[in-house]
């Protein structure tokens, strides 16, 4: 079996440097390394395009990871697996879930909450689950993690949310199933987020700065936002699916033709009054996808000239 495995740092990548935790200099993944010495019939192929604290990534750092997973050709692998810190994961994963999850094959983002010399840390046991995926042979985008309460968990890449202060990630949806003894158990059928076929993969289009991610708060302060070269606003919402609907809709007049998002909303639900002024007012609003598949398809959406942005965010889901 062969996997392709792509470093980009991250917590996987790191160790300890004094007092810090900072990424190794070389950029090797010490996760395949020890795999590799305890498994037979495997071969991990290592691209190495990133090595950074996931914290610092910019646009040039995704277009260089979305350049080297395509030019892998990767159906020429059994899988691949592409190790990001725990920070940005919701984010990366979903990335190369939109761009990549219909390449035929199991492709596994794989982060770890601690450096892998911690004994505790769960990234050995996560790359493992990776492993196992692949050999599986299930198509798909994927994050196997392991919570605090010791379950390996296997999320749809393009579901994920952004973890909280225990280290533990859900997916918008619900996971996407459990590892357990070398099985997995599915929990519920597999959702991938889409991009319109118009997208030319071969060619990928440069992701830039340009879209304005926000998130609700009490007397938000939409007039000190600066929006220079922004094409795009994606706003979250509270847990009930709501916003100050006056505030944003007030402040959205000034972006003129820039577009206003909302995240975090089901379809099905009943919406607050407030929701419901701010899109008679003009908001977009964004059912069934992770904010943080949102943010990655708007900033996809936007570095593409082929199809409108507003067409490029319809058929969600």
């Amino acid at each position: 079996m062969k996997v392709l495995v792509i470093t980009t740092g991250g917590t996987i990548g790191s160790a300890f440097n004094g007092a810090a935790i900072d990424v190794c200099d070389d950029g090797r993944c010490a996760a395949a390394e020890r795999y590799a010495a305890e498994h037979q019939g495997i071969q991990f192929d290592i691209r190495s395009p990133l090595n950074i604290l996931s914290e610092q990534l910019t646009a040039d750092d995704l277009n260089r990871l979305a350049k080297a997973v395509w030019e892998a050709e990767i159906t020429r692998y059994d899988g691949v697996i592409v190790t990001v810190g725990s920070d940005n994961l919701a984010y990366l994963s979903a990335l190369i879930g939109l761009l990549f999850g219909d390449c035929g094959v199991p492709i596994c983002s794989v982060a770890s909450d601690k450096v892998l010399s911690d004994e505790k840390a769960n990234g050995y046991a996560n790359f493992c689950c990776a492993v196992g995926l692949i050999r599986r042979g299930k198509a798909g985008a994927f994050v196997p993690y392991r919570g605090t309460d010791g379950v390996m968990t296997v999320h749809a890449a393009t579901d994920l949310r952004q973890a909280d202060l225990s280290d533990d990630f859900v997916s918008f949806h619900g996971a996407y199933g459990v590892w357990k003894d070398g099985v997995l158990i599915e929990k519920r059928p597999y959702i991938r987020q889409t991009i319109p076929a118009v997208f030319d993969k071969a060619h990928l289009p440069q992701l830039e700065d340009n879209v304005l991610l926000i998130h609700p708060y009490p007397m938000q302060a939409y007039a000190r936002l600066n929006t220079d070269g922004v094409r795009a606003v994606l706003h979250t919402l509270y847990h009930s699916g709501t916003l100050d609907a006056r505030g944003a809709a007030q402040w959205a007049e000034s972006l003129g033709e820039v577009p206003l998002y909302l995240a975090s909303l089901r379809s099905g639900r009943k919406v607050y009054a407030t929701t419901a002024e701010a899109i008679r007012r003009g908001a977009i609003p964004l059912y069934d996808i992770a904010p943080e598949c949102a943010y990655m398809k708007l900033l996809l959406g936007c570095a593409q000239a082929r199809l409108g942005l507003r067409d490029f965010m319809e058929g969600i889901g």
